[in-house]
């Protein structure tokens, strides 16, 4: 088993916490998001677009599996939106 000099520890013990911390953040966004696509599907869309909705070119209601679908994308680009910030923030 390789000894790590301090410097390198700190590196490692550095990377793998901004991997948890991206991954966490993921999880949560993508909780969240669910949550909040579902119900302000249901309560914006309706109003925004009645027309659409009362000839069926849009659902007045959002499916759970849409709202996971919806959910996952808003996921991947808050966390690859504080990766880039990360990576070129200096932060």
């Amino acid at each position: 088993m390789r000894k790590y000099s301090l410097e390198e520890a700190i590196y490692i013990g550095d990377k793998a916490t901004s991997i948890t911390t991206l991954v966490i953040s993921a999880a949560v966004a993508f909780a969240i998001g669910v949550v909040l696509i579902k119900l302000s599907w249901a309560w914006t869309i309706p109003d925004l677009f009645p027309a659409a909705v009362e000839q069926g070119l849009i659902s007045a209601d959002l499916t759970w599996l849409s709202a996971i679908k919806a959910a996952t994308l808003v996921a991947i680009l808050s966390s690859t939106g504080s990766l880039v910030a990360r990576r070129w923030g200096g932060n």
